[in-house]
This record gives structure tokens, sequence and C-alpha cells, in this order.
């Protein structure tokens, strides 16, 4: 008796077309089992995913319907169909077929043996940096116009009380309005974010003035890492709104956000 096995795949951009694996499904006969990445004592934990995918809630949506196209007996059927519909973010290859007796012990082996082999599991400990899902959702997930792009690393000359001081940004993007971006980690000890949050306050306050900058904006991407949010870290979140829109790098909407801030539209849909 031969048994099918395939790789889930999530692919970030399907533009590159740099694909990872994410799962295997082990098939035979109209039934099987899967092993996704971020399962976890038989459940599905996102926060094992977050530096793997963008959006874990839709991976556990992908979960869900193998799962279900598995025990209804409709998995090789939706297979097609998806291998029909080029360009999207999740895929499922078939790899191949095996000679096996069918047994629940020897398909749920080889589905281990598959996942172990070729996706693993990142444990809890993976997390992307501010820095990686900055970079990823400013340079991959929005389209610019032509002759348009967002700088990194910019500064600006200005006079503090007669003295020449350079205020520093993480990123811009000039349209018809010149828009400063800047990162925040707010899982920063609290004397240490205190500090980072007055620094950012200042250099808005004070280049938002300058005469080369046309109709200012400024977005802040912030980010709590590990931390939840707490009434002191709202607190911080509400002196930073009073002059600059802020968006939670890891939150689900928000390359929408700062798409519909800067003015342009979406690369692709996460």
């Amino acid at each position: 008796m031969t048994t099918n096995w395939y790789l889930i795949k999530y692919v970030p951009d399907p533009f590159r077309d740099e694909p990872k694996n994410i799962g295997v499904v082990v098939e035979n006969d109209g039934r099987g089992v899967v092993r996704f990445m971020g399962q976890h004592k038989g459940a599905f934990d996102g926060r094992r995913v977050r530096g793997v995918v963008r959006s874990p809630r839709t991976m556990k949506a992908w979960v869900d319907y193998v799962e279900y196209h598995l025990t209804s007996g409709t998995f090789r059927e939706q297979v097609e169909r998806l291998s029909s519909r080029p360009g999207q973010n999740y895929r499922i290859d078939f790899r191949g077929t095996v000679d096996s007796s069918g047994s629940d012990t020897e398909i749920n082996g080889l589905a281990d043996n598959l996942f172990s082999e070729l996706v693993g599991d990142p444990g809890p400990a993976a997390i992307q940096s501010i820095d990686d899902l900055a970079n990823d959702l400013l340079f991959h997930r929005l389209r610019f116009p032509a002759n348009h792009r967002v700088e990194k690393d910019v500064s600006y000359r200005v006079n503090l009380r007669g003295e020449p001081h350079e205020l520093g940004f993480d990123y811009r993007y000039e349209s018809d309005r010149t828009t400063l971006l800047d990162k925040i980690s707010l899982s920063a000890p609290e004397k240490t974010l205190r500090r980072t949050v007055h620094d950012l306050m200042f250099r808005i306050e004070h280049v938002r003035d300058y005469k080369e900058l046309r109709q200012p904006s400024f977005v802040t991407l912030y980010d709590l890492g590990r931390s939840r949010m707490s009434d002191q870290l709202e607190g911080h979140l509400r002196v930073i709104e009073r002059f600059s829109h802020t968006v939670d790098v890891r939150d689900e909407g928000a390359a929408e956000d700062v798409a519909d801030k800067l003015g342009v539209p979406l690369l692709q849909s996460a």
C-alpha cells in the first residue's frame, strides 16, 4: 500500500517565491495526519511562529483547513484546487509516495520523521526583532510610485539655543508631504524607556517646524516584544500620540495602517 506525503509551505512574498516549510501531511486512502510548526501538546500556539509567519491567526486557519479536509476525505481535491491558484502565501506541494502498511502507528511515525527532518519547530524563543519587522513592513509590504522610496537613517541639522544639533530618524518617506518614522521598543526597562520616549518627543518637537519639511507627519513603530500591555506602557503611548501616529509592528493590520499614512497601496495581502 502506498502513502502520499506533502509539504506545506509559507511564502512571505509570492513575487520573490522564497517558501519556508511549515508543515507536512501524510495521507493514506483518504485519511491522514498533519504536523504543523507551532503545534504544541495537541494545540496550536501562535507565539511559536511569530518569527516565521506574519499572521499566526491566518496560519491557525490553515491548520484548521487542512485538518478539516483530511477528516472529510477531501484533502486530495483541495490540493488540486489550490495548485491552480498561484501567487498565494500558503501552498501544499505533493512530494511523493512511500510504501507502508497504512496503520495509524506507521502514518504517525512517518509524519513525525518528515516533520523533524524537513520542518522542525522554532520553539517559543523564535521571535523577530523590531528592526526585522519594521524593515519587512516598509520594504516588502508596500508598493511605492516610481522614483519614490523609503530612506533609512535620515537627519536634520537644527539650531537649538544658537547651537547646531543633528536630529535623526529611522526612516523618511517623501511624497506631497514628509513622513518621518521611528522605531521604539516598549519592552525596555522603565528607566530606559522613559529616556527613549523623551528623546523621541524632543526630536519630533524640534524638527516639525524645519523649513525643508513639507506638511510633516510622524509615525512611531512600536513593539511590545514579549511584554504585555500595561497601564504604564499605555501611558507612554499616550505621550507619543500627542505628536505621532503609533503602529504596533506585530499587529496584523500594521502594513495597512502604515500604507494609509503614507498614501500608498499594499504590495500584497498577508
